[in-house]
């Protein structure tokens, strides 16, 4: 059933396992095929590579228990912070709930490319908006406090210019405010948090959500794979039915200001439709979470496109 709310854990067969290759997220990219995830949907430079049709890198079970991509700890700082990147360097930071630190593989690419420090702070299920969350508490009070622990950090670290945001999408996990959705709460949230990031931070660079895949959709993926089937394609979700409204990607076109710029790679996840692998990459960890595999595969593309924002 499509509806599932959770990947199912474990592929049968040895059949399956030797067809679907492990990996970790510390598989270099530079040591996969050329067209290996990402690479595979770069529509500056077609890449094809029939090899990977049927390759499942992790598989669905291994990804669940991947991490994120490696992050530094600093001590006992409120909020948590850890860095990634260059040992030293101008400094960017990474914010949002956990849908922006599946961006950091990708973003760690970008920051060693640009010889950039980058600070990561994220909280689960919080992003970085002034919008209420609805949660339970002490989970709402929890997310209340680090936002605020959050702004106050930017306040007393001027040295960071940049900031990369990202969130889940949908808007639906905001308390509506009188008279507006939920989703307009929530793109009013987003504005009202840029506004509050002190004057240092000077370039604030939204990077639009993830598509969702289904519930079942490793069960598909390998009954495809037995099947002799490629599984991107045989397991691929229409654009409508993957693809929410993003509030952070509205609420960056209505302040229409340059202090905050945009980043779509949603061609890299989607055509016609969306699909749960990619080059041989797995895409998603679950039904909203990247792998780090991939997230390190658009590395190379996030730095393409931070270029040509930042270059405007």
């Amino acid at each position: 059933m499509r509806g599932r709310t959770r990947w199912r854990l474990a592929f049968a067969g040895a059949g399956i396992a030797a067809l679907l290759a492990p990996a970790s997220f510390g598989d270099a990219v530079a040591k996969d095929p050329t067209c290996f995830g990402a690479a595979a949907r770069d529509p500056q430079h077609p890449c094809v590579d029939r090899t990977l049709e049927q390759t499942v890198r992790p598989t669905p079970a291994q990804a669940r228990t991947l991490p994120n991509s490696p992050c530094r700890p600093l001590g006992d700082s409120r909020p948590p912070v850890c860095s990634f990147g260059a040992a030293a360097g101008p400094v960017v930071a990474l914010v949002g709930d956990s849908h922006a630190g599946h961006w950091r593989g990708a973003l760690e690419i970008v920051a060693q490319s640009k010889g950039w420090r980058g600070f990561s702070l994220t909280h689960s299920s919080c992003p970085l908006q002034k919008a209420l969350r609805d949660l339970r508490e002490p989970r709402r009070t929890h997310c209340r406090r680090w936002k605020r622990d959050v702004f106050a950090w930017f306040a007393a670290h001027p040295e960071v210019e940049t900031v990369f945001v990202a969130g889940l999408t949908g808007g639906s996990g905001v308390v509506a405010r009188p008279g507006r959705s939920r989703f307009e709460t929530s793109v009013q949230g987003y504005a009202d948090a840029w506004r509050t990031l002190p004057a240092t931070v000077r370039t604030i660079v939204v990077i639009r959500d993830t598509p969702k895949m289904a519930g079942d959709t490793d069960t598909c993926v390998q009954r495809a794979v037995t099947a002799g089937r490629s599984p991107g394609s045989a397991c691929a979700i229409s654009r409508s039915r993957a693809l929410d409204r993003d509030p952070a990607m509205v609420a960056a076109a209505r302040l229409a200001t340059p202090r905050v710029r945009t980043v779509d790679l949603t061609p890299f996840f989607c055509g016609s439709e969306c699909y749960p692998v990619v080059g041989g990459a797995l895409v998603l960890r679950d039904n909203t979470h990247m792998t780090g595999t991939f997230s390190t595969t658009l590395g190379p593309y996030l730095l393409r496109a931070v270029e040509a924002v930042m270059a405007r």
